[in-house]
């Protein structure tokens, strides 16, 4: 426990051996006297604030894609389907099994409560003796959180290692741990059994209200008050240096030199649960039925299609063949090139954004390769993107950016970047200018022009085994 700021999280990423990659760490992490460094993360699960889940999938689909990716290689897959119902029971999941986890604002779905325990769910289908839970209360009622935190120590009663941070906890829940370590300004301020901590600071001059929540008053002790700062840092800096002569004091000496757990030679990862085969099949089963469940936006990628189309098909209706007909022609060629690059890249540009702290978060728990997700990804969206354009395509003839959404942190800048990336390839698409009057040097970029390919294609197909044209003095071949 600690205020804003004093290093929980910090402190349990560096135990879990996870999000460290921008910090330069030393140390020694122990388990029962010894030693252990990356492979901590084998034998340990890390429950993280933010509940993170696509939320086109049930409660039971989404613990049989952790199942299927999280367990060891030579679990037969019917005791992943019973690790998976025995983990819904355990956690009290089973009414909300087969519900949709829920999108907000678009698909109606499980409470924040249930979303808590399904993380809790997905992190212990591997069995982990050790478990960190940042902040597992938060955005919870004190109902709820009592509730979540019972489920815990049901879990802790099992012979499981459960290490939480919490913030400003209720008195009941506070009651419900076995023992505390308070931190403030990244220092210990006092680790031992929770029951022994009222005491502890009563020796210290800072005794506990009668009926006040021994919680709220260990943080407000150790709390960095605006305006005041510089008394409640001496504060604070007292109690933690009486914490670390009394630790000093009954401190053994160390008789050997401790193995840094941070070095770099250390932070070799462990290798994957699943094969390439079983990844792949796994995330293409997952983001297959995420396209298929989101109707609403094939629905409006389809008939915005048809409407571009049919827009086209009246504008050129029946155009002649003659010079100005032909010019017509190629415009309505290009035009429908550039419809189709446009929306498609618009909705592109918000695929991987939009599913980009999933992705990070699963890689990281070592879950499948970044290959396996973009492979994955773009076979199960190509059906889509082809059936749009195919029936844009069609409707108007017979009438008349993957890159960008993957180096793009969120949604808005791969938008802002796709315009600039896009403009350049447009004006080299054939249309607007001649490819034999490019300039030398510029001309390579005609060739990374899709609108190129596209317009080209459309003009080949039309004139392709052409006759004569009328009021033309050349024969087109």
């Amino acid at each position: 426990m600690g205020a804003s700021g004093a290093g929980k999280t910090t402190l349990m990423n560096v135990l879990a051996h996870r999000n460290i990659c921008q910090m330069e760490v030393r140390g020694t992490v122990e388990i029962n006297n010894r030693p252990i460094g990356p492979e901590i993360s084998s034998m340990s699960a890390y429950i993280q604030q933010e509940d993170l889940f696509v939320g086109t999938l049930t409660v039971r689909e989404h613990l049989t894609f952790q199942a299927f990716l999280r367990m060891e290689k030579n679990v037969p897959d019917n005791q992943r389907k019973t690790r998976v119902e025995d983990v819904i029971l355990q956690l009290g999941l089973t009414k909300c099994a087969d519900t949709f986890i829920g999108i907000p604002g678009r698909l109606r779905g499980i409470s924040g409560g249930e979303k808590k325990r399904l993380s809790f769910a997905s992190e212990i289908l591997t069995d982990p003796p050790l478990l960190f839970a940042d902040e597992p209360t938060s955005g919870l009622d004190s109902f709820m959180a009592q509730s979540l935190i019972t489920a815990l120590q049901q879990l802790a009663a099992q012979g499981r290692t459960i290490i939480c941070t919490i913030h400003q906890p209720s008195s009941q829940v506070y009651a419900m741990f076995n023992s505390i370590l308070l931190l403030a300004e990244g220092r210990t301020a006092y680790l031992g059994p929770r029951a022994d901590a009222i005491q502890y600071f009563d020796s210290l001059g800072y005794p506990c209200p009668v009926n006040f929540n021994p919680a709220d008053h260990f943080i407000r002790t150790l709390a960095i008050v605006p305006g005041d700062e510089e008394n409640c840092r001496k504060r604070v800096q007292d109690i933690c240096d009486v914490y670390s002569a009394r630790e000093a004091e009954f401190s053994k000496p160390e008789t050997q030199e401790r193995q840094d757990s941070f070095r770099e030679d250390a932070n070799s990862r462990s290798p994957y649960k699943a094969s390439w085969c079983r990844q792949f099949r796994s995330v293409f089963w997952r983001s297959w039925l995420t396209n298929k469940r989101d109707v609403l936006i094939f629905r409006i990628r389809f008939f915005q299609s048809i409407f571009i189309g049919l827009v086209t098909g009246i504008i050129f209706f029946q155009t002649t063949i003659d010079q100005d007909g032909i010019e017509n022609i190629y415009g309505a060629f290009f035009f429908l090139v550039t419809s189709v690059s446009f929306s498609n890249i618009s909705a592109v540009t918000f695929t991987f954004p939009i599913e980009r702290n999933i992705f990070l978060r699963e890689h990281n728990n070592r879950m499948y390769r970044t290959d396996i997700y973009f492979l994955s990804k773009t076979l199960a969206e190509s059906p889509q993107f082809f059936l749009g354009p195919l029936v844009m395509i069609t409707v108007g003839y017979w009438m008349v950016a993957y890159v960008i959404s993957t180096i793009s942190p969120t949604t808005s800048v791969s938008t802002a970047l796709s315009g600039p990336l896009t403009l350049p390839l447009l004006v080299l698409g054939g249309f607007y200018i001649e490819n034999r009057t490019i300039p030398e040097w510029l001309s390579w970029l005609r060739y990374l022009s899709w609108f190129n390919y596209g317009f080209e294609a459309l003009v080949v197909n039309q004139w392709d085994n052409y006759g004569p044209i009328r009021k033309l003095n050349l024969k087109l071949k």
